[in-house]
């Protein structure tokens, strides 16, 4: 993940209650490095690993072993049958 000024963040600043890390992340735009080159991410909701909206709160397995990773990793995930009305 990279900062505004383009420089990384630090993985600590990431390892702290997700009720603490969760709203500095909403409504930024986070620009991590790929193999293919940056790529520029708008988060629009967290979860915390644990919680029955997680992805991983039924176990680990090789589709969500990032959530059990240490911090400041990433999971997304695409959401189906999500319409964009007209403005």
């Amino acid at each position: 993940m990279i900062a505004p000024d383009r420089t990384p963040l630090p993985r600590t600043l990431f390892d702290r209650p997700v009720l603490d890390v969760a709203p500095g992340l909403l409504g930024g735009v986070r620009v991590p490095t790929t193999p293919d080159g940056p790529i520029a991410l708008r988060p629009t909701g967290t979860k915390a690993p644990d919680g029955p909206g997680s992805q991983a709160h039924r176990g680990r397995t090789p589709r969500n072993d990032v959530m059990s990773g240490p911090p400041g990793n990433a999971y997304a995930h695409s959401t189906h049958g999500i319409s964009r009305g007209s403005a």
